[in-house]
């Protein structure tokens, strides 16, 4: 062990070092996601990440070394992050029925039309949304439109990763269903 490393090597002085290095957190984060706010949010995860898991730096090597690849680790996390959601939206959008091109501002209308629907549909969701069971409704507002991780989902309300998946796919059903039928009805 070096003696920079001794002089680190209590919880609390690595604590302080951990902090130190968020300007170097930000500006790696900054490189690898080129967005501002993004970055700042990734360099936060690393920092919490970072703190929280203290014990596993074992002074192999630097710290600077160690807290590169948690910040690295927190940046790939984002952008796994953003992907998924990304990727509900366009399996959300694909798997639509056909005659639902209202739902997603497909058609010929005029944009000013678009933009009357976008609220309408919007109005539409936060209603049927609105008519879920509580248990049900959480999960849906803190997987889809918070778009927390199931795990920190399945943390805050007490149930297992399981357990989110099951309530939320059910959820998906009633909603899908709930729309269908007013839908039915407005037409």
């Amino acid at each position: 062990m070096t003696t920079q490393q001794t002089q680190t090597s209590t919880p609390k002085n690595l604590a302080h070092a951990v902090a130190a290095s968020r300007p170097a957190l930000v500006r790696q984060a900054r490189r690898m996601l080129r967005d501002e706010s993004t970055a700042e949010d990734a360099a936060q995860d690393a920092l919490v990440a970072a703190l929280s898991h203290l014990d596993y730096f074992r002074g192999d090597s630097q710290l600077g070394t160690w807290m590169y690849r948690v910040g690295a680790n927190a940046v790939l996390m984002t952008m796994r992050r953003e992907r998924r959601a990304s990727d509900r939206t366009t399996r959300a959008a694909t798997n639509l029925p056909k005659d639902s091109s209202w739902l997603h501002g497909c058609g010929t209308s005029e944009p000013a039309q678009w933009k009357l629907e976008d609220g309408q549909q919007a109005d539409l969701l936060r209603w049927a949304i609105s008519q879920l069971p509580e248990r049900y409704r959480l999960v849906v507002m803190q997987c889809d439109l918070d778009e927390k991780p199931v795990q920190e989902v399945a943390e805050s309300l007490g149930l297992t990763v399981g357990g989110v998946r099951t309530r939320r796919l059910r959820a998906h059903r009633m909603l899908r269903d709930t729309l269908r039928n007013r839908v039915d009805d407005l037409l």
